[in-house]
């Protein structure tokens, strides 16, 4: 199925809705994790998506993810990593739309695109031969012989042209594939939706809440599409105690959860080897930082755990984890890729549009929404996806609750707690007999 036939099923009855659903080509990029030797065993290819729904002309909820597929050739091994980078809204939801189950409908639509989807039309790392550029290029260093010759031709129409490299695809790679889900929580203001805290109709989750919510969701999907066998389910808030951590847990239907985080390393490995470097992610952050201080090489996992929970992110008192899932999804059949490939230009054009605005009030939205649209037809003769939703919500049957408490008089020395009484209907007295 297609994400907007999945996403019907969880969106008001008889509400019209648009889908904008933007997706990168894929391309090259460096490992997610630090190598300790530059291979060719092992490739790494790198996709961005992008989906904001609206409804009678606002843009209410984004959300952003990269997937990347890792191939080893060298350890016969393939994964498919989903990365939650940013889900927003903004105060505009009119509708009352189930935000968890729209998130969720997505990450389940995401996790089933096939593979093969990203290992076509790759753009390599180096798409433009650089000695050519550099060679057309006038700098400070370049003589005034050699400027004079590039300007004459430039002026002429001789100038040797970069050569581009033309995308790739790669159909050869090893089997099953993994699949991986990692996600970092702590509850902001806003994320992609510039000055909606503003916006007092907007509802801002605590960080406690904002766990319990992401938690609900992925619960739900490896439930739903992940083979029980395998399967790894972790949860780490750094400064909690492991005990606090299980009770987030128990209330889980899933029974492979468990405290800890997903990147398979021991308490004395190297963590720049073992953690992987995410955008935007404070984890990456403190690598990047441990390798300015000359500390990456020293640093183990155990310490990297300790010290994080220094950091600023850490220790404000909010509720922040790191949520790590990997296992094999059960097989699919019939899946659409309903999404609008594009160039990473008008990829970062289009996503601007929408987090580039002021959206304390509706104005934002109808602008974003108004440039999107534009964009999409003037540039590609395309819109975005209506739908119609046909969820309607479980009614709960009326009860009435009148509570009645009996106190009975104890007997010594034997403490008896109080009995609670729930009943709708008045208590009779029995009858003497005469």
């Amino acid at each position: 199925m297609s994400l907007t036939a999945e996403l019907v099923s969880v969106l008001p009855k008889g509400k019209k809705y648009e889908v904008f659903h933007f997706q990168s080509n894929p391309r090259d990029t460096h490992p997610l994790v630090s190598q300790k030797s530059n291979s060719t065993d092992l490739k790494t290819i790198k996709a961005e998506h992008f989906i904001t729904l609206a409804h009678e002309g606002l843009i209410f909820f984004g959300i952003k993810i990269f997937i990347y597929i890792t191939i080893d050739y060298k350890h016969n091994s393939t994964e498919k990593l989903l990365f939650v980078s940013k889900a927003d809204t903004n105060g505009l939801n009119e509708s009352n739309v189930k935000i968890g189950k729209v998130t969720q409908v997505i990450l389940e639509n995401l996790l089933q695109i096939p593979i093969e989807s990203y290992l076509t039309g790759i753009i390599p790392k180096h798409a433009i031969t650089p000695d050519i550029t550099d060679k057309n290029k006038i700098t400070k260093l370049t003589s005034t012989k050699d400027a004079l010759k590039i300007l004459i031709e430039r002026k002429r129409g001789t100038l040797s042209q970069p050569e581009k490299i033309k995308p790739y695809t790669i159909t050869d790679y090893p089997k099953p594939v993994k699949t991986k889900i990692s996600l970092f929580t702590r509850s902001e203001p806003q994320y992609l939706f510039p000055s909606s805290s503003k916006n007092p109709k907007k509802h801002v989750l605590g960080g406690d809440g904002l766990l319990k919510w992401w938690l609900k969701a992925l619960d739900k999907i490896i439930v739903d599409k992940f083979e029980k066998s395998g399967l790894i389910a972790k949860l780490q808030i750094p400064a909690e105690d492991p005990r606090q951590i299980e009770r987030y847990l128990k209330q889980l239907e899933s029974d492979n959860w468990s405290v800890g985080d997903a990147f398979n390393g021991k308490d004395d490995d190297l963590a720049i080897f073992k953690i992987p470097l995410f955008p935007d992610d404070p984890k990456a952050r403190f690598l990047e930082h441990l390798v300015v201080e000359n500390r990456a090489k020293t640093m183990t996992l155990k310490q990297f755990w300790i010290e994080l929970q220094a950091r600023q992110e850490f220790r404000l008192g909010v509720t922040v984890s790191v949520i790590g899932i990997e296992g094999y999804l059960t097989p699919v059949n019939g899946f659409q890729n309903d999404s609008i490939q594009l160039s990473r230009r008008h990829f970062k054009k289009l996503k601007n549009y929408i987090t580039g605005e002021d959206y304390r009030t509706s104005e934002g939205s109808i602008e974003a929404y108004k440039n999107v649209k534009n964009y999409l037809e003037s540039q590609f003769d395309q819109d975005g996806l209506e739908i119609i939703g046909e969820y309607v919500p479980e009614t709960k049957a009326a009860t009435i609750n009148t509570t009645s408490i009996n106190t009975l008089v104890p007997k010594k020395g034997k403490r008896v707690a109080p009995t609670v009484q729930i009943n709708t209907l008045p208590v009779r007295k029995k009858q003497k007999d005469k």
